[in-house]
C-alpha cells in the first residue's frame, strides 16, 4: 500500500503540474492575452512527434495562441490603415470647403477647388465600395457559375471603360485572345480583370503599351497581361496582395492598395491562381489560371 500510494502521489503530481500551466495559459488566452503560451519539455521520442497526449494538447494550445495573435495584429493594422485612408480624403474635403466658404476666392480658384473637393469624395467613394466589397469575398464561399461569359468579350469591354478612364494617356493594346466562353460569376470575372488591367495602365507611363492573351489548354482558363511600366522591385513582391499596400507612394492618388487583395481572394474562390514576374523599371507579367470547364 505505501508502494501504491507513493506512485499515486507522484503520478498524480506529474500530471496535475502541467494541467495547472495549461489551465492558467488558456485562462489567460480567453482575457485577450494571445502572447501568452505553454512552457513544453521538449522530449520527443524518436518515432512520435509529441512525448505524450498532453504534450499534443500543450502544442496546440500554443499553435492557436499564435494564430489568434496574428489574428489581432492584422484586425488592428487592417483598422488603422482604414482610419488613415479614410481620413486624407475626408481632411482634404474639409479644408477645401473651408476655403471656399471663406468667400475670398475667385471664379476659377473655386472651380479649382470644387473640382479638388469632387475628387476626394469618388476617392472616399471608391475606397468604401472596395472595402465593402473585400468584405462581402471574406465571407463568401461559393460562387454560383449562373453566367456565360465570353473571356475575350469581356476584356476587350474593360479595355474600354478604362480607356475612358485613363484618356489623358496614350495607351496602344497588344490582343491575341482566343474566342472563350467559360461558365462562372460575370461581375467576379470582370472586376477581376479590370483591377488587373487598371494596374497595369496605373503604374505606367504616359504611352503604355499592354499586351494580353488569352486562351484555354488542358481545362484551364490561361490569361497574360504585360506592360512595360515602372516594374515591383522584388523585396516588394511578397507584399503586393496585402491590404492597403501600395508599392510606388506616387500613385496613391489612383488607388487604395485593396485591388490586388481583391483579386486574389476573388482567384481563391474560383480556385485559381495568379503570379507576377516583375523587374524594376522594364515591367510586370501577371500570369492568371482558372481550372475550369471551358466551352468554345
Amino acid at each position: 500500500m505505501v508502494i501504491g500510494g507513493s506512485l499515486l502521489f507522484f503520478v498524480t503530481g506529474h500530471l496535475s503540474k502541467p494541467i495547472e500551466a495549461l489551465s492558467k495559459t488558456v485562462n489567460m488566452i480567453a482575457k485577450g492575452d494571445f502572447s501568452a503560451r505553454v512552457e513544453r519539455k521538449e522530449q520527443r521520442n524518436d518515432k512520435f512527434e509529441y512525448a505524450n497526449e498532453l504534450d499534443e494538447l500543450e502544442a496546440n494550445v500554443n499553435k492557436m495562441a499564435m494564430e489568434l495573435n496574428g489574428m489581432d495584429y492584422m484586425r488592428k493594422d487592417f483598422m488603422s490603415n482604414v482610419s488613415h485612408e479614410v481620413k486624407t480624403p475626408v481632411a482634404a474635403i474639409t479644408g477645401f470647403s473651408e476655403i471656399l466658404m471663406d468667400g475670398k476666392l475667385d471664379k476659377q480658384e473655386q472651380e479649382e477647388y470644387l473640382q479638388l473637393i469632387n475628387n476626394e469624395s469618388r476617392r472616399l467613394s471608391v475606397l468604401c465600395e472596395n472595402m465593402l466589397q473585400m468584405s462581402r469575398l471574406d465571407y463568401q464561399e461559393i460562387v454560383a457559375k449562373k453566367n456565360k461569359v465570353r473571356i475575350d468579350e469581356q476584356i476587350r469591354k474593360c479595355i474600354i471603360l478604362l480607356t475612358q478612364k485613363w484618356y489623358e494617356m496614350d495607351i496602344s493594346f497588344d490582343l491575341e485572345m482566343d474566342a472563350v466562353t467559360v461558365e462562372s460569376d460575370a461581375s467576379l470575372l470582370m472586376q477581376l480583370w479590370t483591377n488587373l488591367i487598371d494596374n497595369a495602365i496605373k503604374y505606367s507611363d504616359m504611352k503604355p503599351y499592354i499586351k494580353i492573351r488569352v486562351k484555354k489548354e488542358d481545362g484551364q482558363l490561361l490569361v497574360r497581361i504585360e506592360d512595360d511600366g515602372i516594374g515591383i522591385p522584388k523585396e516588394k513582391l511578397p507584399k503586393i496582395y496585402d491590404k492597403f499596400y501600395q508599392c510606388d507612394e506616387s500613385h496613391k492618388k489612383h488607388g487604395n492598395g485593396l485591388g490586388l487583395s481583391i483579386v486574389k481572394r476573388i482567384l481563391e474562390l474560383l480556385h485559381g491562381t495568379i503570379s507576377y514576374e516583375s523587374e524594376e523599371d522594364e515591367g510586370t507579367v501577371v500570369f492568371v489560371t482558372i481550372p475550369i470547364d471551358l466551352k468554345s
